[in-house]
């Protein structure tokens, strides 16, 4: 089975960077966080790569997540990929699917801790229309078949907006029993994703119990499913969605992102103000010894006074949750958080129900489909 719930419920404990290998790709996706599609001109040569491999590896790292654009479109992926598994680092390749039929024998050879491809729609017209490119469903659905014959780790990653959260239970019931592992994330407003297709904080809520009744319905054999790390903090009521314990943005901690032309931020997430310096004139053990604590020490801790996050119990636990979502959706006075959701919905204390999840999936289905889907 993927071990994707494993890896993302252990996240803290590892020290993952998250590449950024090419901006190039093959899909013209809406949500796109990097606006992706041609080459940047300055991408890293394949010396500096295999370079920077190597000082992740001495900086502590001990996993690498290839990325894009779309990471096969390099025509040095497999060179690179070969040195991180050389350097006994976890590889994990997230992929649109499209082509990955004509990497299979590369990736048996490798064995990637996991290859993970998107999946947007539970049918052809709402992932094509997302992906931008026509077939992309049904390419998407042979790359998991493909993978799965050759025993390679798959998990499929959704990334939910306005145009599909009505879809889960649908792409939910092409998972089931397949040993795929299922990670939900939101799309946000950054790269060329617009404002108005993000769902609403009380879809957001209903996305949130749907991850919740699934994971009490269905055992982790039948589906390991995790929220992503925008799902959070400390509800009243929902069970922990994946991040546990969440202990604050992990942005330039136990979290690096690298940009294809090697530009260093804590998250590819965040915005280029958070870019804190380039391979290519600081090395990277600077860059993260000397530059990372201050600046994102402040950011967390930088909370209006009058929000709601600064007169929040939890707030020296959460720490104002994801920092990039918190950014991209200027949310520091209603935040895409659970408890503040939670205290907005449920003020008149006329929540449906007493008792937590595990007890009651029944009533989160009504709330859900009466309260959020009407």
């Amino acid at each position: 089975m993927s071990n994707l719930h494993y890896q993302l419920s252990n996240f803290f404990k590892h020290k993952c960077a998250v590449w950024e290998f090419t901006l190039k790709c093959n899909s013209k996706c809406i949500h796109c966080g990097s606006s992706a599609g041609k080459i940047r001109s300055n991408e890293l040569s394949t010396e500096e790569a295999l370079l920077l491999v190597n000082d992740l590896r001495s900086c502590g790292y001990d996993g690498i997540a290839l990325m894009g654009g779309e990471p096969f479109l390099r025509d040095d992926w497999y060179e690179v990929a070969q040195e991180i598994k050389k350097q006994k680092m976890k590889l994990t390749i997230v992929s649109n699917g499209l082509v990955i039929k004509n990497h299979l024998t590369k990736l048996k050879e490798l064995q990637p801790e996991c290859v993970s491809l998107s999946l947007d729609g539970a049918i052809p017209e709402t992932h094509d229309y997302i992906r931008g490119i026509k077939g992309a469903y049904y390419k998407v659905l042979e790359s998991i078949k493909l993978l799965q014959k050759e025993n390679i780790p798959v998990s499929v990653i959704t990334t939910v907006s306005k145009l599909n959260f009505k879809e889960l239970k649908l792409i939910r019931a092409l998972l089931i029993n397949r040993k795929i592992a299922w990670q939900i994330q939101i799309a946000i407003p950054i790269g060329r994703f617009p404002r108005d297709l993000v769902i609403s904080r009380k879809e957001f809520y209903g996305v949130a119990m749907f991850i919740a009744s699934s994971l009490q319905k269905y055992s982790i054999k039948e589906l390991p499913l995790i929220g992503a790390h925008c799902f959070g903090y400390f509800s009243n009521f929902l069970p922990e969605l994946g991040l546990e314990p969440w202990i604050g943005c992990q942005a330039g901690k136990s979290v690096l992102g690298i940009q294809s032309n090697g530009n260093i931020k804590g998250c590819l997430t965040l915005p280029d103000d958070f870019i804190e310096g380039n391979i290519r004139t600081t090395t990277l053990s600077n860059i993260i010894n000397y530059r990372f604590d201050l600046k994102y020490a402040q950011y967390s801790e930088k909370i209006d006074l009058k929000n709601y996050c600064a007169t929040c119990k939890m707030f020296k636990k959460c720490k104002a949750g994801c920092l990039g979502t918190r950014l991209a959706l200027n949310s520091s006075d209603n935040p895409y958080c659970l408890r503040a959701i939670e205290n907005e919905l449920f003020k008149n204390k006329s929540f449906p129900f007493r008792w937590k999840i595990d007890s009651k999936i029944s009533n989160y289905k009504y709330l859900y489909q009466k309260l959020l889907l009407k």
